[in-house]
């Protein structure tokens, strides 16, 4: 009952709140319009652009993508449309409804003309012309690789999610087409064993015996709907074949993972949704009740959480959540489990709005007993699509306080996933990196990059290695594989071509992905 009262409250402050906001601001600009501006446009910009995200600093782009790329973007959140209609901002039906009720694209503008021009010019004059992007030195060997391109494919390559499932020595593959959906179950040689079709994008793919658990997006494209959902495939009785699916929970904004874990200790488990969205979304926790049920709880009202680790981080016997938020304020968020005192969150580290963060990992890198953080940036399909020198590999060390302070940067463009292990069992901790974004027209084999590491004593150092067939995909998906062969673990890469590429003006490379691409490549280290 507690909860349910509380929302006409909660419901009735933001009102009036956002009413007081809008008649202020009304009678703000009204006296600012009849007076001269001083404050200068880097004020100005301190003072509006740090209400969604961390201050963005004038150095984190070029001029041109400031012009043409944010600033128009940043307008449409003070309320200056100009000829673009608000109205075609804001998707139909659910979705758009989310939209209004977070203030989204207000209705009325927040700065005056004045303002905005102060501002835009403060980020045109103090951007650079040119971004430096750092250059690097990659050999093109590594040694002990096999690679071997299974026969397995689909055209064009859309892959967007793989499992290996160690119980039954099967590899599931999701591909995506405009027209429908597809999990692929392949052998632990990679040969097809059949193929189920679903009715939407698969996000993330994990399995439980041999049951699959598979998130469905809803929508590819950006929404804010509640078209998601996930759901369970199974085989029917008697039959070798996946043929029949249950929905588990539904009505989810964009999910994009999904982890099951017993969180409370109840013999029950319990799920973890990153419900990407778009402008709106969140990180929710749905607790199983007895009666097979979900109690959702929202840990996030955030937009873009993109990634969960679970982990007992602050030592006291509870998983804690670990998110990884893309979206806006970027940023990595610990939720500890206080069990029945619910979860508190705290901001473990930030990033400006321009990183593109896309997913990270939780492991004592110095052997200290205290969990440390690999993080990659590198998404590169929002506004700013240029060459970044801030894209790439960071290691974040944990100083036994759970404050993280990083001690190594590898820059690569358009870094996208990391795998840590001892690849060639030196007996230390190497790095194998995917880039879905990196400079495709002229350095597409830094797709993969191998980071052997070569560190000594404290020092954190890595040889970059790659392969010339590593050029041949653009690499949305990695997933570590055991199929069973002497050369032991390996890697299976999942290539996605349905997108354009930033460097392509005429399009050419990207079609000749679409046509060449593989689905899958398998790196087998010695």
């Amino acid at each position: 009952m507690q909860l349910q009262q509380s929302k006409p409250l909660v419901f009735l402050l933001f009102f009036i709140a956002s009413c007081n906001t809008v008649q202020n601001t009304e009678n703000k600009m009204e006296s600012k319009q009849e007076s001269e501006i001083s404050i200068s446009g880097e004020a100005l910009s301190k003072q509006y652009c740090t209400g969604c995200h961390m201050y963005p600093e004038p150095g984190l782009l070029d001029k041109n993508t400031w012009q043409f790329g944010v600033l128009p973007q940043m307008a449409y959140r003070f309320g200056i449309y100009n000829e673009q209609a608000r109205s075609s901002l804001i998707e139909k039906g659910q979705g758009g409804q989310f939209v209004e009720q977070g203030h989204i694209f207000p209705s009325e503008q927040i700065l005056t003309d004045q303002e905005w021009e102060l501002i835009q010019n403060f980020y045109h004059e103090n951007a650079p012309d040119k971004l430096t992007i750092p250059a690097k030195e990659i050999n093109m060997n590594i040694e002990g690789l096999e690679v071997r391109i299974p026969d397995f494919h689909v055209a064009p390559a859309m892959i967007t999610a793989i499992a290996f499932n160690k119980e039954t020595n099967e590899v599931y593959v999701a591909d995506t087409k405009p027209e429908y959906s597809a999990i692929n179950i392949l052998d632990r040689k990679l040969n097809s064993k059949s193929t189920l079709a679903l009715p939407s994008p698969i996000s993330h793919l994990s399995y439980k015996a041999d049951t699959i658990i598979a998130t469905l997006m809803g929508s590819f494209m950006p929404s804010d709907a509640p078209s998601g959902s996930l759901i369970k495939i199974f085989k029917r009785p008697g039959e070798s074949e996946y043929k029949g699916f249950v929905s588990m929970i539904k009505g989810l904004q964009r999910p994009v993972q999904a982890t099951l874990t017993d969180i409370n200790n109840d013999k029950l488990e319990d799920v973890i949704i990153c419900e990407f969205g778009n402008h709106t979304g969140k990180l929710s926790l749905f607790v199983k009740q007895k009666n097979g049920q979900y109690d959702k709880r929202v840990l996030s009202k955030d937009p873009g959480a993109v990634a969960v680790q679970i982990i007992d981080l602050n030592k006291n016997g509870l998983k804690d959540i670990i998110v990884l938020i893309s979206q806006g304020r970027e940023r990595i968020e610990a939720h500890y489990n206080l069990g029945d005192k619910g979860f508190e969150s705290r901001i473990l580290l930030d990033f400006p709005a321009s990183y593109g963060s896309a997913s990270f990992s939780m492991l004592d890198w110095n052997n200290d007993g205290f969990e440390d953080i690999i993080y990659v940036n590198g998404d590169n399909a929002d506004y700013s699509r240029s060459l970044k020198p801030y894209h790439g590999l960071r290691i974040y060390l944990n100083d036994g306080k759970n404050n993280f302070k990083e001690a190594f940067f590898q820059h690569q463009d358009g870094a996208y996933k990391a795998i840590a292990k001892d690849f060639d069992k030196d007996g230390d901790i190497d790095i194998s990196l995917i880039s879905y974004f990196p400079n495709l027209k002229d350095s597409p084999e830094e797709g993969y990059i191998f980071m052997e590491n070569v560190g000594k004593s404290e020092k954190i150092k890595f040889r970059l290695r790659s392969f010339e067939q590593a050029a041949q995909g653009r690499w949305l998906v990695m997933e570590s594989v055991d199929l069973g062969n002497r050369r032991g673990q390996g890697l299976l890469l999942g290539s996605f071509t349905g997108m354009a590429i930033n460097e392509d003006e005429s399009g050419e490379i990207a079609q000749d992905f679409a046509k060449k691409s593989p689905s899958l490549m398998l790196l087998n280290f010695d």
